[in-house]
């Protein structure tokens, strides 16, 4: 599957804090939405990517630096999360293969998921990311 680099930016964004961008999300695109309540913890939304999305699921584990989940992201061909997931993951030279590309919205993005991330620990946003009320 190809993901859309404008429903990207729009996660991007709902994962700074935009609540109404994660609330158009979740009726435009729920794969986008499922992803960025996954990304920060929340059990529904991997269950969902699970059913709906095996790709964005193995990306979210892989952020969370499953090696296993990273090998599939490659089998499959998705450099680009891959990429973003090893960018997470404190690998320098990820960042630069992105910039390399002309990937910048995949680096603004694994840059707001850090962010949220970092929230979600600080239990600033705890809840805030969620599909299902």
């Amino acid at each position: 599957m190809v993901y859309s680099v404008e429903k990207i930016r729009m996660l991007t964004k709902a994962l700074g804090g935009d609540k109404k961008l994660f609330s158009r999300l979740i009726k435009e695109a729920p794969e986008y939405a499922a992803l960025g309540s996954a990304l920060v913890g929340n059990a529904a939304a991997m269950n969902w990517l699970l059913q709906n999305d095996k790709t964005l699921a193995m990306f979210v584990d892989s952020v969370h630096d499953n090696k296993t989940a990273f090998q599939v992201l490659i089998k499959e061909k998705q450099f680009v999360l891959a990429a973003v997931s090893n960018m997470l993951n404190e690998d320098e030279e990820a960042e630069l293969w992105l910039e390399k590309h002309n990937f910048k919205d995949y680096i603004d993005f694994a840059v707001a998921i850090q962010y949220a991330m970092d929230k979600e620990a600080e239990n600033d946003i705890s809840g805030y990311f969620t599909l299902y009320g």
